[in-house]
């Protein structure tokens, strides 16, 4: 779904704005004739650039769904991954890329020229505004650039405003610096008073209603992110980095309330390319969250069809042994790895038998009897199969920052508390995803409300299991595990995680599978497929020479087309 001026105008909806009926279909037409650019104002432009940053269902659908969250053993097709589940790479990448030229970071370069078109006066009255777009502008670069490498930065999106067709790629090298600059400056712009009073973007900020002290601690967080990608490749730059953001005026996401999320009405995610229903949960992070008695388990999956009611019928109706017990667990995952989960070990669990029901009705009806657990597909769109709840697309959260300050403490490139920020980013994972699975309105898989609200007495219980209670000895491990649980939403973000620490694996606390296939172990893909251009292509020496620059380090692959390749902050 690719209509953004709709989403535009359902999240508009959400902040409580209304709009008339022939102002929403002016503000549609604005938005889709570039030629009547001059009569947006940089607000609705603003808006308009931040409602794109989800608006794609194919990224969930190509590249969660289907390729990083089975890489990343978070998910599973419903008869487990096939052999070659590894190499399905198709389209991966593409919406990002799409979505940042022009619809993220075009739109953004069109607010800025648009306000510079503005008298001085009014110029002067937005020095903020600017800042801000540029801080998600930055944000959105890195996104593209995490998996790609190099992109055209300096020079794209200027083509309207007398810049060229043909923009170069800036390396991902020099990239890192450009917008952790972009994002420092930021920061100090809006921390200086300015000498006129600033108009606020308002309800057009569809994240912080203008808030500018958020949008710092965002700006701090981004640079706390991207600092840490340079741990392999420079962890000496990283460290003056990492010092340096920690002592940035504004300071960091501190709190829930600071977490940069994105939220939608259920019209914005409703099934289709959105929807994670018929996904199974994963076997290895199940059987560690169920042991551990994780709180998050009934929000990330749907528990089986094997209820006490279910199975009395099965027994009655001769569909299972007389001396059967019922198993009061109702949580159980697919191995990851092809080879296991096609074994005849497991081969039981995809055995389902088929009961009489009376359904709602009062007519008898035939059920399955499903012994695996589902992801929530309303976790993921609130609008699955009618539902009304609230879509929530996290960016980075209180409890990611948490994290991050924990692992920097237990490498020692801070004197901060390891433990406290452990213990602080576990508890803000769970009250976040007890907040999201409320708002989205989760579902079983009979279709009936299933969220139970989550208490302070579970936190308290987690928190003192040996796998989760922080111990020095193994505290980067717990640290890693537990960001890689709280990913569950940001899958790019666990696979990054893994890249850079190597974490978890077959060995760490929260143990994940050597992921066999026709008896190889295979390779973990690391960036996305860059496809070669055609020699039309207007761009097309700017994309070679690109790739040539690329090709020059020995890590990053066989090719272009290479995704067990790296990009320039992957080192080996």
């Amino acid at each position: 779904m690719k209509t953004t001026n709709k989403i535009a105008l359902l999240l508009v909806a959400l902040v409580g704005i209304s709009i008339s009926s022939c102002k929403k279909d002016q503000f549609v037409e604005l938005n889709t004739d570039p030629l009547k650019l001059d009569v947006i104002t940089p607000e609705q432009q603003f808006m308009n650039s931040i409602a794109n940053i989800n608006a794609d269902r194919f990224e969930w659908y190509y590249d969660n769904f289907r390729a990083i969250m089975p890489w990343m053993q978070m998910t599973t097709p419903l008869n487990g991954n096939s052999v070659t589940f590894i190499s399905d790479a198709a389209n991966f990448r593409n919406v990002r890329y799409g979505t940042f030229y022009p619809r993220v970071g075009g739109n953004l370069t069109d607010m800025e020229q648009l306000i510079k078109k503005l008298p001085a006066d009014e110029q002067a009255k937005r020095v903020y505004q600017t800042e801000i777009a540029r801080i998600v502008k930055a944000y959105y670069a890195f996104y593209v650039s995490d998996v790609t490498g190099s992109i055209p930065y300096t020079e794209a999106n200027m083509v309207r405003y007398g810049g060229t067709e043909t923009p170069k790629y800036d390396t991902q090298q020099a990239l890192f610096d450009l917008l952790d600059a972009q994002l420092k400056n930021s920061v100090t712009v809006l921390s200086t008073p300015q000498s006129v009073a600033q108009t606020s973007l308002g309800t057009n900020d569809l994240f912080y209603q203008g808030a500018v002290d958020k949008w710092i601690k965002v700006a701090n967080s981004t640079r706390l992110r991207m600092a840490m990608r340079l741990m392999k490749r420079d962890a000496a730059k990283m460290k003056t980095k990492v010092l340096e953001i920690l002592a940035a005026p504004g300071g960091l996401i501190n709190s829930a309330a600071d977490s940069w999320v994105f939220k939608a009405n259920a019209t914005y995610a409703d099934g289709g390319d959105w929807s994670a229903a018929n996904l199974r949960a994963p076997k290895q992070v199940v059987d560690f969250m169920y042991t551990n008695s994780d709180p998050r388990i009934r929000f990330f999956y749907q528990e089986n069809l094997f209820s006490q009611a279910n199975f009395d019928a099965a027994k009655a109706q001769n569909k299972i042994p007389a001396n059967a017990v019922f198993d009061s667990r109702r949580f159980y995952g697919v191995p990851s790895s092809p080879d296991v989960s096609s074994s005849p070990a497991f081969a039981n669990f995809f055995n389902n038998i088929t009961i009489s029901v009376v359904s709602n009705t009062g007519q008898n009806v035939n059920q399955t009897m499903d012994s695996l657990s589902l992801l929530q597909p309303r976790l993921f769109a609130a609008g699955e199969n009618g539902g009304t709840g609230i879509n929530m697309f996290p960016l980075i959260t209180y409890a990611d920052v948490c994290f991050m300050r924990a692992e920097l403490a237990a490498r020692t490139v801070t004197t901060e508390s390891a433990e406290d920020w452990y213990n602080k980013g576990v508890a803000a994972s769970i009250s976040f995803y007890d907040d999201l699975a409320n708002k989205a309105k989760i579902v079983d898989r009979g279709g009936n409300l299933s969220y139970v609200a989550l208490t302070a007495a579970e936190i308290t219980t987690y928190m003192a299991k040996t796998d989760i209670k922080f111990d020095a000895s193994k505290g980067l491990d717990q640290i890693i595990g537990q960001a890689y649980l709280n990913f569950f939403k940001q899958p790019n973000e666990a696979w990054a995680i893994y890249k850079r620490t190597g974490m978890p694996n077959s060995t760490t606390v929260l143990k994940l599978e050597k992921i066999m296939a026709s008896g190889t172990e295979q390779v973990i893909p690391r960036r996305a497929s860059l496809p070669f251009p055609a020699p039309t292509n207007l761009n097309y020496q700017n994309i070679v020479d690109a790739y040539k620059v690329m090709q020059a380090d020995p890590d990053f692959g066989q090719g272009p087309s290479d995704i067990a390749g790296r990009v320039w902050w992957d080192k080996k």
